[in-house]
């Protein structure tokens, strides 16, 4: 006679729920994946069983909203993929680039920060948290990403690092006109 197991109100005849009866086996990995994911040492996509190509597939399409201008539909993909891989540089940077756009410049540079603390090597995050400091008028901050991205590519070769060399002039425009300008007329902008 076939064993019986209830879940939910259905009868699965001849098998064994994992979540209810898992065997020593599946109970010590789901017991070591939940430690891991309490440590801090695995994200939640993880723990869910959920492979790097399917959220790089939602990225991609988070990444055509963002392109389109679709900026609503981009910010809730990219804070889904976060809530799902916090460690992950490119979400993060990509939330930076959706709330750069939106014109919400302190949480573009909290997401472009985090960015660079998960990958110090990405130019184009650089470049971009820097122009939001540019706008913003703060140079040296500026400065410092610019500085850090064409170090970055000593050879010049990279788009990213061409435009911030570019917008190193761009900061110094700006330092000359701020000057020329009567300190009157710069409170009343």
């Amino acid at each position: 006679m076939a064993e019986e197991t209830k879940t939910e109100g259905a009868v699965n005849p001849g098998k064994r729920s994992q979540i209810i009866d898992p065997t020593p086996e599946r109970r010590k990995h789901i017991t070591e994946m939940f430690y891991a994911f309490l440590e801090d040492k695995i994200s939640l996509a993880e723990l869910k069983g959920i492979t790097r190509e399917q959220l790089y597939q939602l990225a991609e399409v988070g990444h055509t909203k963002f392109k389109h201008g679709r900026l609503e539909e981009a910010l809730k993909i990219f804070q889904g993929l976060i809530i799902l891989d916090h460690k992950n540089a490119y979400f993060h940077g990509m939330m930076g680039a959706v709330h750069q756009k939106g014109e919400r410049p302190i949480e573009a540079i909290i997401e472009y920060s985090q960015a660079i603390k998960l990958n110090k090597r990405d130019i184009a995050t650089y470049v971009n948290r820097g122009e939001v400091y540019l706008r913003h008028k703060n140079y040296k901050k500026a400065a410092e990403d610019f500085r850090n991205a064409i170090l970055l590519d000593r050879t010049g070769t990279n788009l990213w690092s061409n435009r911030a060399r570019s917008l190193v002039i761009a900061i110094k425009r700006s330092i000359d006109a701020d000057r020329r300008t009567p300190v009157g007329r710069r409170r009343s902008r």
